[in-house]
């Protein structure tokens, strides 16, 4: 009986020991989510230091191309009328502003959009600074390279927005219509005791001569301001390309990759 209860007592000491022993664990590797989160967190600094830098540089160049459209808008546009000519710019300058600030509000989701069909763009979001990084010239490299892809994308997007064409034509039509409401409010009534079908006949012909002309001069001044609106597009790839590498010293301050 004295011995059983010896081993019962050494047992339940063996028990105790085990029980108090510190637990040691492997060290954690980071969690998938955790993972996830920083990459997410990641292409969010990238969207938007981005697009800020973008849209600085659509801000400039719409401007840049307003000012020489209201400064050199054709002189036969108006037929000599100040007062025309200036409500033709003051119409031409509303469409153009309308048109930059539709340009501005399509580049971020432009560039949340277009950043992750970029293989360099998807790849340098998932460098920190826990890990051992490939050499610093490389990185900026394979940005490099990235960011004059997006530049092309982004360009060619923010043409199609601007639809040159399309938007020459309805432009100079709005403009020219406050044009021929001043001409209507000038011109000298005419009076005449002939009638054709039932319509002052001299009249007629007035008014169909001012329509023909009105509409060469549409033709015309369309063509003109197609060549001004499709510069969008090839000056904003220039101005892009000039300040790509500015593009990528911001990506790299941006994620903490030029330390």
């Amino acid at each position: 009986m004295l011995f059983a209860r010896s081993i019962i007592t050494i047992s339940c000491i063996v028990l105790s020991v085990v029980n108090a022993a510190p637990i040691i664990s492997s060290p954690s590797s980071p969690s998938p989510s955790s993972s996830k989160s920083y990459i997410s967190e990641a292409g969010f600094l990238l969207t938007e230091s981005l697009s800020e830098y973008y849209e600085n540089i659509v801000d400039q160049v719409m401007l840049d191309v307003s000012e020489d459209v209201l400064t050199y808008l054709p002189q036969s546009i108006s037929h000599g009328n100040v007062e025309a000519r200036h409500l033709a710019q003051k119409s031409m300058n509303r469409n153009l502003n309308f048109m930059r600030a539709s340009l501005l509000a399509s580049v971020n989701p432009l560039v949340s959009t277009d950043i992750p069909q970029i293989e360099g763009l998807n790849t340098v979001q998932q460098i920190d600074n826990t890990q051992e990084r490939t050499n610093q010239d490389e990185i900026e490299a394979s940005l490099l390279s990235s960011i004059l892809t997006l530049n092309k994308k982004i360009s060619h997007q923010l043409g199609l927005i601007v639809n040159a064409e399309q938007s020459s034509n309805i432009l100079m039509r709005q403009a020219t219509t406050q044009i021929v409401k001043q001409v209507e409010i000038e011109k000298p009534t005419v009076v005449t005791v002939e009638w054709k079908l039932r319509q002052p006949f001299q009249i007629n012909v007035i008014r169909q001569e001012e329509q023909q002309q009105q509409q060469q001069d549409v033709t015309s001044e369309s063509e003109w301001l197609y060549g001004q609106l499709s510069s969008v597009e090839i000056n904003l790839l220039n101005e892009f390309n000039d300040r790509a590498q500015e593009a990528v010293q911001l990506v790299m301050e941006s994620l903490a990759l030029d330390v």
